[in-house]
């Protein structure tokens, strides 16, 4: 009669860049731990595990590789907390993983969602001028909290002139409205910059100014 082994046990034990693999007596897939956790646990091949041991390993090893990704996510481009967080979850970390990962990606001021909206921000209003609903909504999509986003907007604006920016936006899109007839390319002109969240003000004087500059020398002056 053979009697089977059914202790656990660690079969191999790898080093890799940063960590270490772990193949595990009844584990479908080895576990990928960090250096601390193998000195930690004097982890070694042949070693004997129980339960308990083994489902700390499986926490630290969720813990490792979250942080692995989290840290690879965030040198590609900086997140707000939102989006790292959404991310972090659609690769099947638990709450608690994730929420532990924000947490020091917090403290160490990697994740910082106040100078994150300032950039994302700046950014878009030189790329893309647009007026301050359209800034607020655009953060928010970017995960960022709505009274922060209403904050940011109006840092960013307070000292640009929203006609000047609705000109700068409008003139992006003029190889199109130019070539309209005036009714056509001011309903058009205006829905536009009604899209890109600039008043009725802004967009008439925006589109007037850019209207005659097309038409010198036209007799229709009529805005």
């Amino acid at each position: 009669m053979v009697i089977m082994d059914e202790r656990i046990k660690i079969l191999k034990l790898t080093e890799t860049r940063g960590g270490a693999r772990l193949t595990i007596t009844g584990e479908e897939e080895p576990l990928l731990v960090s250096l601390d956790t193998v000195h930690g646990h004097r982890l070694v091949e042949g070693i004997v595990l129980t339960q308990a041991q083994v489902a700390t390993l499986r926490e630290e090893a969720a813990m490792f590789q979250c942080d692995h990704l989290a840290a690879r996510y965030l040198a590609m481009r900086d997140h707000s907390v939102g989006e790292l967080k959404a991310k972090l979850l659609r690769r099947q970390f638990s709450p608690q993983v994730v929420a532990s990962t924000i947490r020091k990606y917090l403290e160490n001021g990697a994740l910082d969602d106040a100078r994150y909206a300032m950039i994302v921000g700046a950014s878009l209003l030189k790329r893309r001028p647009c007026g301050r609903g359209y800034l607020c909504a655009y953060l928010q999509k970017r995960k960022i909290v709505r009274d922060l986003a209403d904050q940011t907007a109006q840092t960013l604006l307070s000292h640009e002139d929203d006609t000047e920016l609705a000109l700068t936006a409008l003139e992006q899109r003029w190889s199109h409205f130019g070539q309209l007839e005036l009714e056509t390319a001011r309903t058009k002109a205006y829905n536009y910059l009604a899209r890109r969240g600039f008043g009725y003000q802004s967009a008439k004087t925006a589109f007037a100014r850019l209207w005659q500059k097309t038409n010198e020398g036209s007799e229709d002056r009529d805005f």
